[in-house]
């Protein structure tokens, strides 16, 4: 017989989060737990369990609680505690063992944080471009795309400063090629 799974498939892999510290002592205060869908970034990411409430379970829904945390995303510690309800029901989470804590610390303090520094302005994708150069009424209007990055407890990038050179370059693709002018 043919397993045949309808509906949207997801790539959480482990348990909700009530049921790796539910059963633990103390609810899992001071245990860290990792997400598995933050296993694709080569920085560590975790979470260390604050304190825990438990919330009524509606019926027929997967158990959520409120835990309050210290987050550490891609060796970055966030500066205050972050409260996390909406994602505990997801079966996602892992509990770090108590013999690995230890390292995973090191890592963290071992990764120099530096900051990513973004130009200001980056070129037209090369159709856009082209268009652009077609309907431009001076040669010397500038073709690049004024860049805006919205800042957030997530994003680690800036805009470069007057006079700072950046240390990111926007001008990577897969295909070089249609940005060479023939």
């Amino acid at each position: 017989m043919v397993i045949k799974y309808i509906g949207r498939t997801t790539d959480f892999s482990g348990k909700t989060l009530w049921e790796l510290i539910g059963n633990l002592k103390n609810f899992g205060v001071g245990r860290l737990v990792k997400r598995n869908i933050f296993e694709r970034y080569n920085e560590p990411c975790f979470i260390r369990i604050l304190k825990v409430e438990a919330l009524d379970n509606e019926e027929g829904k997967d158990r959520k609680v409120r835990v309050y945390v210290e987050k550490v995303f891609r060796a970055r510690r966030y500066p205050q505690v972050v409260e996390m309800e909406s994602v505990t029901y997801k079966a996602d989470y892992r509990l770090v063992p108590k013999s690995e804590e230890k390292s995973l610390w090191e890592k963290v303090s071992s990764i120099k944080q530096s900051e990513r520094i973004l130009p200001d302005h980056v070129p037209f994708p090369p159709l856009l471009n082209h268009i652009l150069e077609q309907e431009r009424t001076s040669p010397e209007q500038d073709l690049r795309l004024k860049l805006v990055v919205k800042q957030g407890p997530d994003n680690f990038y800036r805009i470069c400063k007057e006079g700072e050179i950046p240390n990111i370059q926007m001008n990577k693709t897969k295909f070089p090629e249609l940005y060479e002018s023939k």
